[in-house]
């Protein structure tokens, strides 16, 4: 990395450090560059592919600090978990979360099912991919519109698909439990891409339960003008073509009975954080939590002429030493693209960190990061940690995908108001083109 464009660097985090229009002096804040000069100070921190890009000059690690706790982000019913939780819940035979007391599928649980882990529980791993789950539960309903970019090594910015993303839980938060579940489901959601016009109207609905029933998975492709249905291991194929796939959302988000789990260890990363301080929430006259419209946004390589590395590097986020858990997955199902999974779950909040998946050959394929953002109100009454930003490389093609949820013209709605009647298959049609 040259010394001028860690300079520019250096300016263009600052400037996010002090916000937009602040004036930079000698007294001001600067951050630490990990670059290909010094990536040994990376070393053991990220993924090993991660610490090779740095190595290579492909990618930088600004490293900074945060100027809030973001171990106290939580809404209250999810503080109050921390405790009332303790020795609530149990995993049954089949991995499926059972209350303790009754032995029966645990319905509306309220904040975290495992607050507390001991590393020496055999199951441990799967009661941290709970938790991981329930990170996004506790939020309610959401509706994103989302930006997802194609990148290629010599192409850059190849193209753009605006999606829209609609999530409905039936456990996590206390609104749950006012909703009917007759399919004693335990989510229902909906994916709709809106433009470009050769894609627009290509959606994906889903119904996951709270039994160890396996999800059911609809898909209506334009092409073909009907709606079918899909297996389960086709949320491992890439969506419409790009380097992600469905159950690569948030790290992981597959049907966590159908897979295989392990502990493998706890300790310190660097993680990407949007911005070094809390990021205004406002609430909505329907009791929304609107997070767009505040100015803040990742920009990658290919926006930046100077930059010679990775087009798809992200350039402004920062990155924070946390604790974390590494737990290894595997897919029962033999049809399934994905061979093993490793995923970097936050000790200390339970979001997703950082993902590297092998093929069923066991040589490395994907790497995935989700750049994590902290929400706060004006008066303090809502504050909570979202997940926003994704970027999946994918080393066989040398080609990226960037889900852009920091993105000027998104919708970014938590405890949303949603019709739960468009995640049954007569209203998925109206998103169907």
């Amino acid at each position: 990395m040259g010394t001028l464009k860690s300079f520019s660097i250096s300016i263009l985090l600052t400037g996010l450090l002090l916000g937009p229009g602040a004036d930079l002096g000698a007294d001001e804040p600067t951050l630490e560059i990990i670059d290909k000069t010094n990536w040994e100070k990376a070393e053991g921190l990220v993924p090993d592919c991660l610490l090779e890009w740095v190595k290579e000059g492909e990618m930088t690690l600004p490293v900074g600090e945060l100027n809030y706790d973001a171990a106290d982000f939580f809404l209250s019913h999810a503080t109050e978990s921390f405790t009332a939780n303790i020795g609530k819940y149990e995993l049954n035979e089949e991995d499926i979360l059972v209350d303790r007391e009754t032995g029966r599928a645990a319905e509306s649980i309220i904040g975290f099912p495992f607050p507390k882990i001991d590393p020496d529980d055999p199951k441990a791993a799967i009661k941290i991919i709970y938790n991981k789950q329930y990170v996004t539960y506790i939020l309610g309903f959401k509706k994103f519109s989302t930006f997802i970019w194609w990148i290629g090594r010599s192409s850059d910015f190849e193209r753009e698909i605006e999606v829209l993303f609609q999530d409905a839980y039936f456990t996590g938060f206390p609104g749950a439990r006012e909703y009917p579940n007759p399919k004693d489901a335990e989510r229902y959601a909906l994916v709709s891409v809106r433009a470009p016009y050769d894609l627009a109207g290509t959606a994906q609905l889903m119904w996951r339960y709270l039994s160890a029933k396996a999800d059911m998975s609809f898909a209506y492709v334009p092409a073909i003008r009907r709606v079918r249905r899909l297996s389960p291991a086709n949320r491992s194929d890439g969506f419409v073509g790009s380097d992600f796939a469905v159950d690569d959302i948030l790290a992981y988000d597959g049907k966590i009975p159908h897979f295989e789990w392990e502990l493998v260890e706890k300790r310190e990363a660097l993680v990407p954080f949007a911005s070094p301080g809390p990021v205004r929430v406002d609430i909505t006259e329907k009791g929304e939590w609107d997070t767009s419209g505040n100015g803040l946004s990742i920009r990658y390589g290919f926006q930046d002429e100077q930059w010679q590395g990775a087009p798809w590097a992200p350039l402004n986020p920062i990155y924070v030493k946390r604790p974390v858990w590494v737990v290894k997955a595997k897919s029962k199902d033999q049809y399934y693209n994905y061979g093993t999974q490793y995923v970097w779950v936050f000790a200390d909040s339970w979001g997703p960190a950082y993902k590297t998946v092998y093929d069923r050959s066991d040589k490395f394929w994907k790497f995935l990061s989700a750049t994590t953002a902290g929400y706060k109100s004006d008066d303090g009454k809502v504050k909570f940690l979202s997940w926003l930003d994704h970027l999946i490389v994918d080393s066989r093609r040398d080609h990226a995908t960037v889900i852009s949820q920091l993105h000027p013209d998104t919708i970014l709605l938590f405890n949303a108001v949603l019709n739960l009647n468009d995640f049954s298959l007569a209203g998925f049609q109206k998103y169907c083109k």
